[in-house]
């Protein structure tokens, strides 16, 4: 039930701002909207109000606005292209401002969780002398309740004396820290899962929530340093992992995805956490920078992946990965299902900019072409293209789906 909420009411809050846009730009610009339609036929709905017929299509995977754009070859708009254009784009825009607007009510609304790390040392080469497991009590008589206390205790007081505990008991430490000495020593994360998020290596291979990693290819793993440098450095794939759960040893086996050069099995360790809120303003202005920074970074991403194809692939998801993980999100609450539809309302707008014909970047070609060459694209033109773009959509589905098919065939099996 919770997956079906959460697939309803965030694919349907993507849905209907994207044809939205479109449909409040048609009229603003003086079109004729024959259609708006939230999911595709047949139509299980039918709401008839002046020009315009409302509908609810049975099938939800995306909308549309019927509305003639002059880019079909069959009729000539006498609105100018660049309105037209406008139209187009106003579904994208749509979604980018459903990004900024959600992403302002997890940060000042409802709040955002973010990590709270304890104060114990991880790196036995740290610049104080301290030993793995020592935990800093205080800074120059200002109590270190977690890590970033700590850090910014010391970066305040370049020397002076600490209070350090450890299993001997506590005991003042003096300590000396150069200009340059940003982090002083690494905090001990102890090496259980928070969240392995749906798709990627580590939960298709049946690690979960709350799992103890243990071991990497036979090593030791005492850390969530020790697993992400195991992992990182590692030669020999798949990778053997060893987790604890309910006191019984499980093991998989799974090959990491490279993300910026970096392997990654998908997994994020288990901390405390609290609730941060930020004034409204600032909220707002965080809400829209993050989601044109997100944009700029899907299209950088998508870039590079289109250049390594079968890790596009291997990356991608269909309507089974994106109802699981809407499902997985809304379980861990409001705002992690905020942030989660807000990413993929980024996706669609990515997605629909694409230049395939039948998708708004392709409606966005045709209507250029029209701008430089003063007249529309001719009716073959337009018709060769649109079946090109259906076959690449066709295309993209097929594999998405497949790949829903085989991490469904992986875990039976």
């Amino acid at each position: 039930m919770l997956i079906v909420l959460a697939v309803a009411l965030g694919l349907g809050v993507i849905i209907l701002f994207h044809e939205f846009g479109h449909f409040i730009v048609a009229k603003l610009v003086g079109l004729e909207v024959e259609r708006f339609s939230i999911g595709f036929p047949p139509h299980v709905v039918k709401l008839r109000k002046g020009e315009t017929e409302y509908c609810v299509g049975a099938i939800p995977l995306g909308g549309y606005v019927k509305v003639e754009l002059g880019t079909s070859g069959e009729e000539v708009s006498t609105t100018p292209w660049y309105l037209r254009m406008l139209v187009v784009l106003a579904g994208p825009g749509a979604n980018l401002l459903l990004t900024a607007l959600l992403l302002f009510l997890v940060l000042g609304v409802v709040g955002r969780e973010v990590s709270v790390l304890y104060p114990v040392v991880e790196n036995p080469d740290n610049v104080l002398g301290l030993a793995p497991g020592d935990t800093v009590v205080s800074v120059e008589g200002r109590p270190a309740d977690n890590y970033s206390d700590a850090i910014r205790s010391l970066q305040q007081h370049r020397s002076g004396t600490m209070v350090v505990g450890s299993e001997a008991g506590r005991r003042e430490v003096s300590y000396s820290l150069s200009p340059d000495e940003v982090i002083p020593f690494e905090p001990l994360v102890p090496p259980v899962v928070g969240e392995a998020a749906v798709g990627t290596p580590a939960f298709e291979a049946g690690i979960r929530n709350g799992d103890s990693l243990v071991s990497v290819n036979g090593r030791p793993v005492k850390s969530w340093a020790d697993l992400t440098a195991l992992v990182q450095d590692s030669t020999l794939y798949p990778l053997n992992i060893a987790y604890v759960r309910d006191g019984k040893v499980h093991s998989a086996e799974l090959t990491p995805i490279v993300v910026q050069g970096n392997r990654r099995i998908g997994v994020v360790a288990r901390t405390r956490t609290r609730r941060m809120l930020f004034p409204l303003p600032r909220a707002a202005a965080l809400g829209v920078e993050a989601a044109l920074k997100g944009a700029a970074g899907y299209y950088r991403t998508l870039v590079g992946l289109f250049t390594r194809p079968r890790e596009l692939v291997r990356m991608s998801g269909g309507p089974v990965y994106l109802a699981e993980t809407l499902g997985q999100q809304a379980g861990l609450g409001v705002a992690r299902l905020l942030e989660t539809v807000a990413v993929i309302s980024l996706a669609v707008l990515v997605f629909n900019l694409l230049p395939i014909p039948v998708l708004d970047g392709g409606q966005l070609i045709f209507l250029a072409c029209e701008g430089v060459k003063g007249r529309p694209l001719s009716r073959r033109s337009v018709r060769i293209a649109q079946q090109a773009g259906i076959f690449v959509i066709l295309v993209i589905f097929v594999l998405v789906v497949s790949k829903d098919i085989s991490r469904l065939y992986t875990r039976v099996w």
